[in-house]
């Protein structure tokens, strides 16, 4: 891929880093590692990424005010960076300044001519289109089925081509299904494909907060990880874990990044906030867990047409009007879900995610509302299929 065809430029020449680090003597924010105990109760506790947030903008103000490359590169960049590599497992991490364009910028930095990149017919939106700007720049973009191992082994068995990127999400958005990691890890290490799995979806509550590589047991064998702080850190931005060398290489190559003001100060020190409760708690189950396999099961028991093996939940209709009926019917009841439908996915689809915040109370007063509506809901819904 593109880091190899350039290595021999090297970033000699360059700056390493960014020439100045800006620091205004942070602590983090929370009673927890680098953290003031004597702090407000709240900042180490369910609000702590908004104790964290206030105390970064009165610190450093609300903007990063320029790229990292410049004068936007901030002390509690470089500590969240550092943490978020040594919590996952990887060398190195670098953050941007948005989850979308975390996948926009390594997928197109790191592919170019003479590429392939391999995606799952379900990947996200962002790696689409980072996979299309690679395409635009001479890669060949390829699709395999949905979580389907065997079938990206026979075309990587029938192609010349040895520089490719292989790119999945950890955690299926609208389906709430988990990739077969394991799987792609073999396939990819039997051609030589490197795997970058997308784990905003995973990270906190699957592999004792570390996500789905961990909880399939596929840590250190899968190169390229990226997540997104909007679904797992309760902030804005993104990050790319890799190795050292592919790490300094995004920093001063990919355009998302290099043309991008830095992350502001309250989203990074809230990010890095919610990365310590999830370390503080990865020895027990995740609550979300727990609330989705539970509502799950009660919604299937009452006949409804569930799916995903996370804490989404999927409740699938077979068509339109009886999905967006159903929503509107629950929505006057108190219950909120979202649609998914054509083109975001080839069905129609109530979604449901379930968080450490529904309580058993909650959970059964939804299920009581499913339970209520089910004469009113299901009738059509079978009346259509």
């Amino acid at each position: 891929m593109r880091e190899e065809a350039a290595s021999g430029e090297g970033t000699e020449g360059k700056a390493r880093g960014p020439h100045e680090v800006r620091s205004a003597g942070f602590k983090g924010g929370g009673a927890d590692e680098g953290g003031d105990e004597g702090q407000d109760a709240h900042r180490g506790g369910p609000g702590a990424g908004v104790g964290a947030a206030q105390d970064a903008v009165a610190l450093y103000g609300t903007s990063a005010t320029g790229s990292r490359l410049l004068s936007g590169n901030l002390d509690l960049h470089e500590a969240l960076e550092a943490d978020l590599a040594g919590f996952f497992g990887y060398e190195a991490a670098l953050v941007f300044a948005a989850g979308y364009m975390t996948n926009l910028g390594v997928v197109s930095c790191l592919a170019g001519r003479g590429d392939q990149v391999y995606l799952d017919e379900k990947a996200h939106a962002s790696l689409v289109d980072g996979a299309r700007l690679a395409q635009a720049s001479g890669a060949a973009l390829r699709w395999f089925g949905h979580n389907d191992a065997a079938d990206l082994a026979r075309q990587l068995s029938a192609s010349s081509t040895r520089s490719v990127l292989v790119a999945t999400d950890g955690v299926f958005p609208e389906e709430g299904d988990l990739a077969s990691v394991a799987d792609l890890v073999a396939v990819c290490e039997e051609y030589g494909a490197t795997l970058l799995v997308d784990d905003a979806h995973g990270v906190g509550v699957f592999g004792r907060g570390r996500g789905v590589i961990q909880h399939l047991g596929m840590q250190g064998r899968v190169p390229l990880m990226t997540l997104t702080f909007s679904t797992s850190l309760a902030s804005l931005g993104g990050a790319v874990l890799a190795d050292a060398k592919t790490i300094d290489f995004l920093r001063h190559t990919s355009r998302p990044q290099v043309f991008s003001a830095g992350l502001s100060p309250a989203d990074t020190a809230a990010a890095h906030a919610a990365l310590r409760q999830i370390r503080r708690r990865s020895d027990s189950v995740p609550d979300a867990l727990e609330a989705a396999e539970h509502l799950r099961a009660a919604l299937g028991a009452l006949g409804y047409d569930v799916a995903g093996a996370s804490p989404v939940i999927t409740v699938r209709f077979p068509d339109r009007v009886a999905m967006l009926s159903a929503q509107r019917i629950l929505v006057e009841h108190g219950v909120y879900t979202n649609v998914v439908l054509p083109p975001t996915s080839d069905n129609y689809r109530l979604r449901i995610a379930c968080t450490d915040a529904h309580t058993p109370d909650t959970l059964d007063a939804v299920i009581g509302v499913f339970a209520s509506l089910r004469e009113e809901l299901l009738p059509r819904y079978r009346q259509a299929a």
